[in-house]
């Protein structure tokens, strides 16, 4: 059943490269192997995207929304590791930088 709704929510194009493929988590991996090589391209285009964006004769919110939407985007692709057992130094420069954040948001 997950096979099935795989194949028909991706282009034709893709489904016929996994069309053969036994189990569903093999699939998942092939597309996720496939996709996540295309980071650094997406990257540049948003960051290119975030560069050209203008307001023209959009209302503010509507310029808003799509400023909010690259950033997020941006922001989902973010590959900095987790950090555990931080010492004081790196807690307190990591919530001087969160606050920093939330204050620009």
């Amino acid at each position: 059943m997950v096979i099935s709704w795989i194949l028909n929510n991706v282009f034709e194009s893709i489904s016929k490269s996994i069309q053969y493929v036994t189990s569903a988590s093999m699939i998942w991996k092939h597309l996720d192997q496939r996709f996540s090589l295309s980071n650094g391209a997406r990257k540049y285009k948003l960051n290119k995207d975030l560069y050209a964006l203008r307001q023209n004769t959009n209302s503010i919110s509507e310029y808003y929304t799509q400023i909010k939407g690259i950033w997020e985007e941006l922001d989902a692709m973010c590959d900095l590791p987790r950090i555990n057992g931080a010492s004081e130094e790196v807690t307190n420069f990591l919530q001087a930088l969160a606050k920093q954040k939330d204050s620009i948001s």
